[in-house]
């Protein structure tokens, strides 16, 4: 999509990622994390059914994974005074909860996986490119599909079969 400066996102992957930031929040997790986004992703009515063949959910909900940090914090020129700016800017997205009542960031790994889905979108970014992201970016930071013992591989081939 080199001709779009941005990439619209469907009604189903912004479904994906407020869910994604209600579960981090409900593990307590700072911020998203690829865990949150893959057990959103197994909410997902039409990712879901497909990646749940490859995927057990209670293992992802168990698994311990160094994901909760990890945030590039942007350099803020300095302000007249020594004024300290006004909130910490990090290069990252934030997303609300389904209910609107909060607003949680991904981590640099789950940024970096939006962002190789988006590279796959043509028109739209559909839930489907997000996986295909997960499955991509697990291949260079295994995280959670390490600890839960799933190869991107065999992952990318569950998502290769959804319609």
């Amino acid at each position: 999509m080199p001709e779009m400066e941005q990439v619209p996102l469907t009604a189903e992957l912004l479904s994906v990622m407020r869910r994604a930031a209600r579960t981090a929040i409900d593990l307590k997790e700072p911020f998203i994390t690829p865990r949150a986004i893959l057990l959103s992703l197994l909410d997902d009515p039409a990712v879901g059914p497909a990646i749940a063949e490859v995927v057990n959910r209670q293992k992802v909900l168990g698994a311990e994974v160094g994901e909760n940090a990890g945030m590039t914090r942007l350099i803020e020129d300095r302000m007249e005074g020594g004024e300290q700016p006004a909130m910490a800017r990090y290069d990252t997205l934030a997303f609300k909860t389904p209910d609107g009542r909060a607003s949680m960031w991904l981590n640099k790994e789950a940024y970096n996986i939006f962002i190789e889905g988006a590279q796959r979108v043509d028109d739209r970014y559909y839930p489907k490119q997000l996986a295909l992201g997960l499955a991509s970016q697990a291949i260079h930071a295994p995280g959670v599909l390490a600890a839960i013992r799933v190869e991107p591989g065999v992952l990318a081939d569950a998502i290769y079969r959804i319609q």
